[in-house]
């Protein structure tokens, strides 16, 4: 089914094959237009005028793509100065490139609220398996999902995200972040071959063993959650650093105040200092 390279902007200005371009001029028009191009994608948080953890994207992008064509040399300048030219305070770069056209914008964040960061999110399931997790690639019918699914709500009213289970029922990952379980000290994840392997989970994982947790490769179904097998949920993304749980459909999880999830949680907002520190454009 084809869908439009575009479909959420913020900012008037998008770079198109090279060149800054308005969004409304007439050059432009095309990237909002449903394609049937084969798109790769990457979607990153801008922090302090900085794309975060480009490098690690980067790298993502191009196992995606997997040599099908070459990705332009220019595309960090040119991050940055689509970033200037926005001049927009919170913000998400998002970046797709086809067989031939590379497409810069940026696009709404969907940060999480003081009160969310607080006292956590609700979820939702969404029964999907992903045909290939490590590839970041466009796919109309799983959006059109993830959609209807938001739409339909939750016990405690709209979800923030969706956990996609497998066809064993299996809790794999969320629909646009990565999910972790905490029991006791394990911190509980599905194995790299299972998920797409966040850019933030690749810290997470540094910031589990920072706070002295045990991070292990194991798979929980929503029945071992209503059996009391987990002690609290997180999420990680790019746009959202790590995010408490606070109930999985119907099931509350006290999550927010678990004393392993703060810990984990200062860990990460370091790593994450320490990157602005020295890459601050």
């Amino acid at each position: 089914m084809a869908y439009p390279i575009i479909d959420s902007l913020t900012g008037a200005w998008i770079h198109v094959d090279g060149q800054k371009v308005a969004a409304t001029d007439s050059d432009a028009q095309f990237c909002f237009a449903p394609t049937e191009e084969k798109m790769f994608y990457e979607v990153i948080r801008v922090e302090e005028q900085t794309p975060l953890f480009w490098e690690d994207h980067l790298e993502r992008l191009r196992q995606s793509i997997a040599g099908q064509f070459a990705i332009p040399d220019r595309l960090y300048q040119d991050s940055l100065a689509l970033i200037r030219a926005n001049r927009v305070e919170q913000s998400n770069l998002r970046l797709v490139l086809t067989r031939q056209h590379t497409i810069l914008h940026q696009i709404p964040s969907y940060y999480p609220t003081p009160e969310q960061m607080q006292q956590g999110v609700p979820t939702g399931i969404l029964n999907w398996e992903r045909e290939n997790p490590n590839v970041k690639m466009i796919n109309s019918d799983y959006k059109t999902a993830v959609a209807d699914r938001f739409a339909a709500g939750g016990p405690f009213g709209p979800l923030f995200e969706l956990l996609l289970a497998d066809r064993n029922g299996d809790l794999t990952e969320g629909s646009r972040s990565n999910l972790f379980f905490i029991r006791g000290n394990d911190v509980c994840t599905a194995p790299d071959s299972r998920i797409l392997k966040g850019i933030t989970r690749k810290y997470v994982t540094s910031a589990i063993a920072a706070a002295g947790g045990e991070l292990v490769e194991n798979m929980l179904t929503y029945q071992d959650i209503i059996a009391g097998a987990v002690d609290a949920a997180f999420l990680s993304g790019s746009p959202i650093d790590l995010l408490p749980i606070a109930a999985i459909e119907d099931i509350e999880l006290p999550s927010a105040c678990n004393p392993l999830f703060v810990r984990i949680n200062q860990a990460y907002q370091q790593i994450v200092r320490d990157y602005l520190d020295s890459h601050h454009p």
